[in-house]
């Protein structure tokens, strides 16, 4: 299999440059040392073989069912497919790795045309932390754009090899980040026992890698184990507080946490559970959350750690949190649609799945954890807008119809209103932050704060309710990046921006329920009324809200990649990193580490 018409690739790899290798000398090269050690509970003779291109469409099923690849159909678009024989010892092959051994670890972050800046932050944080033996991997997928990753590439090329940091860029992958996370796979030191999932904008903290090795140490029998997001902005409290409302109340709570889904970033995985697995699936945009599942499914363990060791950035503008929300529901909602066709591997140990009572409490999380950003309401939204067409209709008609008996669904549309907004208000009303009381420091947040993160996530009402419908008739959805650029605006395009990107629904329903059912209308009907009114007021609070979480402000800059001329830049960095070390590294000129030339998309 080739990658378009010419694949080459320029393998440099702890500071050995090997200048022209084609796709199965980088094989060879990248398993040099194949054979995986008793932590990983596989024997010397596992033939570890790999491809490129991506699984794009791959169902749950079939990525369950087949350990040799990411889908057994014909017609799939292949990434890093990795082959394990039959000489995997199948008795020992949920075991982890043994405490006794040292833990290695591999930082693995997929960049696309990101600010250079915040990347480089971001690994001089992980070579701060990191041990002698652990390696870093930056992976720039899906950008063509050579100024917006050469600065990236000279950067890491200009470190010392004993930093162990390998840097790749290829042009195209497909299969969305599973993509560029299974080249990840296929790339990385085979001797380390696990890879920790790094986003770019997520600095680690002092205590990261002590903590990621405790947890491990602590959970010994556990495939992932999941590290919460938080983030490091200093506007935006009750965006923060929204979205880290899953973090200190969802996944917190003990059925969740003793059986949590991968959320992505610092996302701690043994790496022979994930080759067990196959890798990545492309099946998802939220290949995160997948990933969990599946482990949970072949009777793997995984556990929430509630302990803050990494910080990152919030979305910069409302369109882009919109978007980001956007991405979560409708990945997850991919990952329910599909829920039960998932099937254990013929060889996984049916411990946790073989009875109804093993399943309930894996179920039960699941659905927990999928529908946090999901609400059910859609098909009341949908017959809140046929009631009020119907009622026009008849109205403007003058059919000889009882129009009072028209509005009869509107009762159960404002039903199902009351009981979504009162359960996410007790939700939110028992979030007693405490991600955020071992960061700051501080007691729980007072009710009013706590009723403003509640009031901000009314503004995703419209997003949960009727995001995931597409889903149900097998309609796909690009992967959207986050972009982390912050870009010179007016104060009144910032106003305009927030207006597009604010979902508005809801608000022109209700408006014109009031005015339906107002005092001076003959279908007067005093509980539509104020059920109306009482909606619309909170939906203009949700706004209020947001806006001046996303208000303008005089010191917007533009935060641009670096151009390739930024050698000064670089070498200040790289006194910096030299300062940070605890050993007094020299910094080695090396070529630019792996470049991937590829012009065309990869779906060979």
């Amino acid at each position: 299999m080739t990658i378009g018409k010419d694949m080459y690739v320029r393998k440099i790899y702890a500071g050995v440059g090997l200048p022209f290798m084609s796709k199965d000398a980088v094989s060879q090269q990248a398993y040099a040392n194949n054979d995986i050690d008793t932590n990983n509970n596989m024997d010397a003779n596992t033939d570890i073989k790999t491809s490129f291109g991506s699984s794009n469409k791959t169902s749950h099923s079939d990525n369950a069912n087949n350990t040799d690849s990411f889908n057994n159909s014909k017609n799939v678009n292949r990434s890093v497919v990795v082959k394990s024989s039959s000489s995997f010892n199948r008795s020992d092959k949920h075991k982890a790795p043994l405490v006794e051994k040292s833990v290695r670890l591999s930082f693995q972050m997929m960049t696309r045309a990101e600010p250079v800046e915040m990347v480089i932050a971001t690994i001089k944080s992980l070579i701060t932390i990191k041990a002698p033996d652990d390696e870093i991997l930056i992976v720039d997928n899906n950008n063509t754009e050579t100024a917006l990753y050469e600065p990236l590439a000279k950067f890491c090329a200009g470190l010392d090899e004993r930093l162990n940091v390998h840097f790749y860029h290829i042009d195209a992958v497909a299969g969305f980040k599973a993509g560029a996370l299974n080249l990840a796979l296929g790339l990385m030191d085979p001797r380390c026992t696990h890879l920790v999932v790094v986003d770019s904008d997520y600095q680690a903290l002092p205590q990261a890698r002590m903590s990621i090795a405790t947890a491990i140490n602590n959970h010994p029998n556990h495939a992932l184990l999941q590290f919460p997001q938080f983030y490091r902005d200093a506007g935006r409290v009750d965006v923060h507080s929204e979205l880290n409302h899953y973090f200190n109340y969802h996944l917190y709570r003990p059925f969740n946490r003793q059986r949590a889904l991968s959320t992505g970033t610092y996302a701690v995985i043994r790496r022979d559970a994930l080759l067990h697995l196959g890798g990545w699936s492309g099946a998802s945009i939220t290949e995160d959350a997948q990933m969990g599942v599946l482990m949970h499914c072949q009777g793997l363990r995984s556990q929430f750690i509630p302990e803050v060791i990494a910080t990152g950035l919030l979305p910069n503008t409302l369109g882009d949190l919109m978007s980001q929300r956007r991405r979560w529901i409708y990945g997850n909602m991919q990952v329910l649609n599909n829920y039960f066709s998932i099937r254990p591997l013929p060889s996984s140990s049916l411990s946790v799945t073989n009875s109804l009572a093993g399943r309930l409490p894996c179920m039960r999380a699941h659905l927990s954890q999928l529908s946090a950003w999901i609400n059910f309401t859609g098909i009341f939204i949908l017959l809140h807008i046929c009631t009020l067409l119907i009622v026009t209709g008849a109205m403007l008609m003058d059919a000889p119809v009882n129009l009072s008996s028209l509005l009869m669904p509107l009762y159960a549309v404002y039903g199902s209103y009351a009981l979504f907004l009162a359960r996410r208000l007790w939700a939110y009303s028992h979030d007693n932050a405490p991600l955020n009381q071992q960061v700051n420091d501080i007691s729980a947040p007072k009710f009013y704060h706590r009723l403003r993160a509640w009031a901000l996530h009314l503004s995703f009402w419209e997003l949960g309710a009727l995001s995931w419908l597409p889903v149900l008739w097998g309609r796909d959805k690009p992967f959207i990046c986050t972009p982390k650029h912050e870009y010179k605006r007016t104060q009144h395009s910032v106003w305009a921006a927030n207006i597009a990107a604010l979902p508005k629904l809801l608000l022109v329903l209700n408006i014109i329920t009031a005015i339906i059912v107002a005092p001076f209308s003959p279908l007067y009907s005093p509980l539509l009324f104020a059920s109306a009114l009482t909606v619309c007021v909170l939906k203009l609070w949700s706004a209020k809200v947001v806006f001046a979480n996303y208000a303008y402000t005089d010191n917007s800059v533009i935060k641009s990649s670096v151009s390739t001329g930024t050698a000064k830049s670089i070498i200040a960095i790289n006194t910096d990193i030299k300062s940070a070390q605890s050993d007094n590294f020299t910094t080695t000129k090396k070529p630019i580490t792996s470049v991937f030339k590829d012009k065309k998309t990869i779906n060979s």
